[in-house]
């Protein structure tokens, strides 16, 4: 029972990946559009020390899940995320400031 409750509260919590370049990030998005039907709309993306962040928040945990296998093919996980995404407001640039994802799908499709 234990482990359950750290998943939910792993999946509700900012979730960062980090992406190598800006291509990386482009190829994620076109494979989850082309392979996926549900949408991220509570995403950050930051560039920060010339690698780009994606900041997310997904409350269902199915769908976390599922994100979280299909990033891992494009980008790293960051742990203490919370901290993290702390330091990317503070010195990072924001590239897209909301629904990072669909806006990336939509002007570079």
């Amino acid at each position: 029972m234990r482990v359950k409750s750290k998943s939910i509260l792993s999946c509700v919590s900012p979730s960062i990946y980090m992406f190598n370049d800006f291509e990386d990030f482009l190829n994620f998005c076109k494979y989850l559009k082309n392979n996926t039907s549900f949408k991220l709309k509570k995403s950050v993306l930051y560039k920060y020390n010339s690698k780009y962040y994606l900041c997310i928040n997904i409350d269902n945990l199915d769908i976390f899940k599922s994100v979280h296998y299909l990033i891992s093919e494009f980008g790293i996980h960051i742990n203490s995320s919370g901290l993290f995404e702390r330091k990317l407001a503070e010195y990072g640039k924001i590239v897209f400031e909301t629904n990072a994802i669909n806006n990336c799908m939509k002007y570079f499709n």
